[in-house]
């Protein structure tokens, strides 16, 4: 599986980096170098570029990718974007990571199959295992 990860935040990294042990093919792009240096040797492909400009995802190949996930952490506009040019390239699967519930309503929308919100995922899975583990 040929799997794009667009954003190298804390996030986006552990996920590219997991995808790769488990042996899918990662491209791990980010907007700045020195995250991208972070997981070179990690993942099959590591390229710093604006996700946001169609050529230069389409010259790393990005159009053909299987899943592209879309973490870009701060920029909730440049995640927008990276979702709808994802569609506009045919990718099977888009996966956005939104920051709220509002958010992922939006992103939705705009043609996400799948919306990861990790602090809501964490706290609920947090609640549960406090409750599971809590004493007499």
């Amino acid at each position: 599986m040929k799997v794009a990860v667009v954003g190298m935040s804390l996030f986006g990294r552990s996920l590219a980096v997991g995808l790769a042990r488990c042996g899918a093919e990662v491209i791990a792009i980010d907007s700045k170098l020195e995250r991208v240096e972070s997981v070179r040797d990690e993942v099959t492909l590591a390229v710093c570029l604006d996700a946001t400009d169609e050529r230069a995802l389409r010259s790393q190949g990005v159009h053909e990718v299987d899943v592209l996930v879309a973490s870009i952490g701060n920029d909730f506009e440049a995640n927008q974007l990276l979702v709808m040019l994802a569609k506009e390239f045919g990718i099977a699967r888009v996966i956005a990571r939104a920051p709220s519930p509002r958010h992922a309503q939006i992103l939705r929308k705009l043609g996400a199959d799948d919306v990861i919100l990790p602090e809501v995922e964490a706290a609920e899975r947090a609640a549960k295992e406090l409750l599971e583990r809590r004493g007499p």
